[in-house]
């Protein structure tokens, strides 16, 4: 056991000089000076890395363990009992094995489908809500099996507690990009578009070329936050263009940017590849939070991150479009074409 832990402290320090581990309890507790040595902190890691740990980001852990078991038992339900929770326009609900692809992707050129089960919830809407009774794209209803007594509850509160944790994390991005601490605030407000993927990933039949758990992408998020078991596959690619298997280490996030906040910062801060290819041979299951701006706001480059000499390399555009766009190519329910999945399937 004593080896052990010493094996693990060198992993981790290994896994720091790729991916810095990042300390938010001084900013959480309102330390004086702490909002501006955390911004100082993120520009190195956003504009370098595009992925750090967050440390002592104050959501419990037994939170966290009832997250993953409710995980668990959703996805040991019959195929059929999940098929009738099936992902549906808003993006909400039950997602087979290959089902997806990285069609969105610019570092990795898709052939063959994700070979992972998922589960989207997003907010919690009632039947009444506005939004839900007009129909208004991605502010649909969640999907719930009726047999998992708890489940329901244990997601939410994890949800909640994300959504929470990133809102408080908003600032000093916005410190780190020469901007007023407040300045994304408004963009998030009424519901940001907000959404909690549980994971499974069977173990691969296969490590052929092109066949992935998650084939190699960039997230459209914001930001992502990520918890996962200690089953590896992940690996992200640095800057020098090496695979790196970031560890788990116990009590942080796996916190990544994805492509709005590289678009807000025109280019300045880094979202960056990262995949899934599970030949460990047993079941892996992670928990991904995606934190993104309202739909209805329009994402254009901030005007610190602009100038005569670095003139905007994106258009004003409104996200709900572009997350949109994002989805009709990564998942098949969102093209209209059920011959999609077979088409990838048979595909060399």
């Amino acid at each position: 056991m004593h080896l052990f832990k010493e094996q693990a402290v060198r992993d981790y320090t290994a896994a720091a000089k790729a991916i810095p581990i990042i300390d938010y309890g001084p900013y959480f507790a309102g330390e004086k000076g702490a909002l501006e040595n955390l911004a100082a902190a993120l520009t190195h890691a956003c504009e370098n890395i595009g992925f750090f740990y967050a440390l002592h980001h104050g959501v419990p852990e037994t939170l966290i363990d009832r997250a993953f078991a409710a995980s668990r038992r959703l996805f040991a339900l019959p195929l059929e009992q999940k098929l009738a929770l099936s992902l549906n326009q808003n993006n909400i609900g039950y997602l087979p094995l290959n089902a997806s692809v990285q069609g969105a992707s610019t570092v990795h050129k898709a052939t063959k489908p994700n070979q992972n089960e998922s589960f989207f919830i997003s907010h919690d809407r009632g039947p009444k809500h506005p939004d839900v009774i007009g129909g208004k794209p991605l502010r649909g209803q969640n999907q719930w099996p009726a047999d998992l007594p708890g489940m329901r509850a244990d997601m939410m509160a994890y949800f909640d507690a994300l959504g929470a944790m990133c809102q408080r994390m908003l600032p000093p991005f916005a410190v780190a990009l020469g901007m007023p601490p407040d300045s994304f605030g408004p963009y998030f407000a009424d519901e940001a578009h907000a959404n909690l993927r549980f994971l499974h990933y069977p173990p691969q039949q296969t490590t052929e070329d092109n066949a992935f758990g998650q084939g190699p992408h960039t997230d459209n998020s914001f930001m992502t936050a990520l918890a996962r078991t200690d089953v590896p596959g992940l690996a992200v690619r640095l800057p020098s263009g090496e695979w790196f298997p970031p560890p788990v280490i116990p009590g942080t996030f796996l916190i990544n940017l994805g492509n709005i906040m590289r678009r807000w910062s025109n280019n300045r801060f880094l979202s960056t590849p990262h995949g899934v290819l599970n030949d460990s041979g047993t079941d892996r299951y992670s928990i991904a939070y995606f934190h993104s701006p309202n739909p209805d706001r329009v994402i254009e480059c901030l005007s610190s991150c602009v100038s005569a000499n670095n003139p905007s390399q994106y258009p004003p555009a409104v996200y709900r479009d572009l997350i949109l766009e994002f989805y009709r190519a990564n998942y098949f329910h969102q093209r209209g074409h059920k011959s999609d999945a077979a088409r990838f399937a048979a595909a060399d």
